[in-house]
């Protein structure tokens, strides 16, 4: 397989070194704020969620395998926990869209020195939502179904284990698919050949998705790895196609741009 999974992990490092750089940190405070209303409403679904159905679930289980009770316990319970990790980050991306599409333009700029195609600004942000919007609509349409199936398969005692593990192979396999999307966004990939770019890159992508996922699933450090996620799969789209030799670009991390402000 195509890449390195040592240097996809690097790239969400370098997403949180350029998000906290001056001119970025608007696209860090405004998800911040929804993300925490989002995980507050989120976390009082799980608590009713815990309490309702993980004793309904329990009762299916035959009566042979009681011994192994803690076991189903701890699957259940990360069947929730990952159904509702995927609603929260279904939510947050489909709100935090035109921002991150913004994001990615502006991070990508400053690591290529490449011209912009257009001026950014408030009215930039706001002409983008249309399409960002419905390539998150693309997203939650491709992934829904088979997390639904991975749940279904995952409420079937023997298959319990290695349903696990898929959830965390799909998972790190959706985190990069969802970060890596804004450059190629930009780019005017479709969702197609942006799948078929991290097929051909896939350690690598890897790598960067179960890293994010694992953040993505911290408490409090969630709220940040998100944009800090979209910078990071910047890095990955600038660097393996120059490594890729597709491109040749600068990606000395300057901050010379970062006096670079939203227009009004």
């Amino acid at each position: 397989m195509n890449g390195n999974m040592f240097r996809g992990f690097s790239y969400l490092m370098q997403g949180f070194g350029l998000i906290f750089q001056p001119g970025l940190r608007l696209f860090l405070i405004v998800p911040f704020i929804v993300n925490i209303g989002l995980f507050a409403l989120l976390i009082v679904w799980a608590k009713s969620l815990i309490s309702g159905w993980l004793p309904t679930l329990l009762g299916w289980m035959p009566e042979w395998l009681s011994f192994l009770e803690w076991l189903f316990w701890g699957i259940y319970l990360m069947a929730i926990v990952m159904t509702l990790f995927y609603g929260f980050v279904a939510a947050a991306n489909l709100i935090g869209a035109p921002f991150y599409g913004f994001l990615a333009e502006k991070v990508e700029h400053r690591l290529t020195k490449r011209e912009l195609d257009e001026e950014l600004s408030w009215r930039t942000l706001v002409s983008i939502i249309p399409r960002t919007v419905k390539r998150e609509l693309q997203k939650i349409l491709y992934y829904l179904p088979r997390v639904l199936g991975l749940f279904v398969l995952g409420l079937i005692p023997g298959l319990n284990l290695l349903v696990a593990v898929a959830w965390i192979i799909f998972s790190s396999w959706m985190m990069a698919l969802q970060y890596i999307d804004y450059p190629a966004d930009n780019h005017n990939l479709s969702f197609s050949e942006m799948k078929q770019f991290l097929s051909e890159h896939r350690l690598s992508s890897f790598g960067f998705g179960l890293v994010a996922f694992g953040a993505t699933l911290v408490p409090i450090l969630n709220l940040i790895t998100m944009p800090a996620a979209v910078c990071g799969g910047v890095a990955f789209w600038v660097n393996e196609r120059e490594k890729a030799g597709e491109h040749n670009i600068n990606l000395d991390f300057d901050t010379s741009l970062s006096s670079t402000k939203l227009e009004p």
